[in-house]
Parts: structure tokens; C-alpha cells; sequence
């Protein structure tokens, strides 16, 4: 039996690391031509490893870019709650200014240089 081409296949499967019952499944075939004179074992054995490498590689950096933007995502969530917190503590200031007129020339917190500052 003389073997002309080698099929190999490659993949994983793994959970994603920030949603419940969502797997990934990064895979790969390669295909390659025998020249005369290759031994089919080695070169079976040589692009199996390729795919599995090319794969591997794959799910890390498919893990990279999930992690950046969980990151992203969760910055994003605490700069709006943030910006909403500003928002319900400047309405509240200005709730209290408006019902105690006397606190306009009140003094907030001490500045760096010691000297308080009116509100």
C-alpha cells in the first residue's frame, strides 16, 4: 500500500470561564502530500503534533480575550454605577442646599493645603 496523503484532526473543548453551560471548541484538519521517500509514521506523527500545537495555541489566546473583555465588561458596569452614584449624591446636595439655604456658605473638607473651602 502506497499512502499519498495524511489527514490529522485536532480540537478541545472547554468550558468558558465566565458563562454557565457555554463550552468552546477550538479545532483544526491539515492535510498533507507525501513526497517520495517520507516515512508516513514520522510525518503523520510530526503534523498531528502541528495541529494539536496550532489548536492549543488557539484556546489560550480564545481564553486571553475572553479574560480582557470580562475585564472590559466589568469596568464598563462600574463606571456607570459610579456615574450613577455621582448623579444621587449631587441630587441629594443640591436637595439639601435648596432646604437649608444657611448651608451655601458651609465649608466642605479640609484641602490638601489646610485651609477649608466653601461648598
Amino acid at each position: 500500500m502506497k499512502l499519498n496523503t495524511i489527514t490529522v484532526h485536532a480540537g478541545r473543548c472547554f468550558n468558558h470561564p465566565h458563562e454557565a453551560y457555554s463550552n468552546l471548541r477550538p479545532e483544526v484538519t491539515m492535510t498533507a502530500e507525501l513526497q517520495e521517500g517520507d516515512d508516513p509514521l514520522a510525518c503523520a506523527k510530526a503534523l498531528q503534533h502541528q495541529a494539536e500545537t496550532l489548536v492549543e495555541d488557539h484556546k489560550q489566546a480564545m481564553l486571553r480575550s475572553i479574560e480582557e473583555l470580562e475585564h472590559m465588561r466589568r469596568s464598563e458596569s462600574e463606571l456607570r454605577e459610579l456615574g450613577e452614584m455621582m448623579k444621587r449624591q449631587q441630587q441629594r446636595i443640591d436637595d439639601l442646599r435648596r432646604a437649608h439655604p444657611e448651608l451655601l456658605h458651609a465649608v466642605s473638607e479640609t484641602p490638601e493645603g489646610g485651609e477649608a473651602a466653601p461648598i
